[in-house]
């Protein structure tokens, strides 16, 4: 009896061969969103946490958002408003210590 070998691993360079024009895009710019995401974990400090969700969140984006979420997250963000403090909010009245 033989044993069965196992079967060659696929490299990327084979696999993108046999995905058709749309499917090689369509990878190609979910690469570019996850690189894109990667850098703005770097840019934010992001522990391996945030990171794994951020690469899930990527991964799980809808083909016709991928590259919406690759511009956003190419884009630069101003760190100042990040680190703004909130606007303080008027006091509302409330209507049981209204006084008449």
């Amino acid at each position: 009896m033989m044993k069965k070998q196992a079967a060659p691993h696929t490299t990327t360079p084979q696999a993108r061969r046999r995905m058709g024009p749309a499917d090689q895009r369509l990878a190609d710019l979910r690469m570019h969103a996850l690189r894109a995401a990667r850098r703005r974990c770097d840019e934010m400090g992001d522990g391996p946490e945030a990171r794994e969700a951020m690469k899930r969140d990527v991964l799980d984006t809808p083909a016709e958002l991928l590259a919406d979420l690759a511009e956003a997250l190419a884009a630069p963000i101003d760190r100042a408003l990040l680190l703004a403090p909130a606007p303080a909010l008027a006091p509302a009245s409330h209507p049981a210590t209204a006084r008449e």
